[in-house]
């Protein structure tokens, strides 16, 4: 049986276990030519709306419009984030010959539970897809600690976050992990055909809350951040980053008075207050 009659038949096959659970249908009609027409239905689940949008896809399939098939998965996977899609996106960039980006989601899918024949398939199709890269690509089980990190192979971002494999180009290849609250690891992996990439933990660094600032209140005056004193005139100090209140204490020329500020990494962060509250 050819590769091509495998993918249509595996693209017709009923709805994940996902598109199951959905509690309400999506409305259809029929025209004068027996093709099933979706409606529009206002206030939509999103899962009912991906699940419409992966029926027209497969009817696109069976047309032969790949390209438009992979735009009504993509959108699909977008809207939920249903097995069927992922593997009906990879099948496609797969049968577009785009290989590099059909790996993620074939090996996405290979997580989830799958009709034994769906199985065999995406199987097949990883493998093709490695012979045909093995000359050009290795792949990498990549972990990060903590995990769910963004992964970002030459500046293109991967559609799926560690832990995972990684398909990775021979030569001087970057990889940058991105995971809020932590600080941004780039790494440059060399390899070749004859010394291929080895798996990796990485273990990412929280990232510092704090930036330095400045503050500067009338010549004798008491500083106080936050209702805590911290010092006359002109005080130098690490802050977290966001609003603060500062109040400049009563001098022999000036009343006190108070000002907000915001502290921002990578700023100077440096408030002149000597003359008084600055107009945002």
């Amino acid at each position: 049986m050819s590769t091509h009659l495998h993918l249509r038949r595996a693209l017709v096959w009923g709805l994940s276990a996902a598109l199951l659970t959905t509690t309400a249908a999506p409305a259809f009609a029929q025209d004068d030519g027996g093709e099933v027409v979706f409606l529009d239905q206002a206030d939509e689940a999103p899962d009912i709306v991906a699940a419409r949008l992966n029926e027209e896809g497969k009817a696109l399939v069976r047309a032969g419009k790949y390209v438009e098939a992979l735009a009504k998965f993509r959108k699909a996977l977008e809207l939920f984030p249903i097995s069927n899609a992922i593997f009906n996106v990879g099948s496609m960039l797969y049968t577009l010959k785009r290989y590099e980006e059909a790996f993620p989601y074939l090996e996405q899918t290979l997580k989830a539970p799958l009709d034994p024949r769906q199985l065999e398939i995406v199987r097949q199709h990883k493998a093709v897809v490695l012979d045909k890269l093995k000359n050009s690509h290795a792949v990498m089980f990549l972990r990060s600690n903590p995990p769910n990190a963004l992964i970002t192979v030459n500046g293109r971002a991967l559609p799926f976050k560690t832990p995972g494999r990684v398909l990775v180009p021979f030569g001087a290849t970057d990889i940058e992990l991105d995971l809020p609250g932590y600080k941004k690891k780039i790494m440059v992996i060399r390899s070749s055909i004859d010394s291929p990439p080895r798996d990796a933990l990485v273990r990412l660094e929280r990232e510092e809350p704090y930036a330095k600032a400045k503050i500067t209140c009338p010549n004798g005056a008491d500083v106080f951040i936050d209702g805590t004193m911290r010092g006359f005139n002109m005080v130098r100090i690490k802050l977290l980053t966001g609003d603060h209140t500062i109040r400049c204490g009563k001098t022999s020329k000036t009343e006190a008075f108070e000002q907000k500020i915001h502290v921002e990494k990578g700023l100077s962060n440096a408030h002149d207050l000597s003359k008084g509250p600055v107009t945002p």
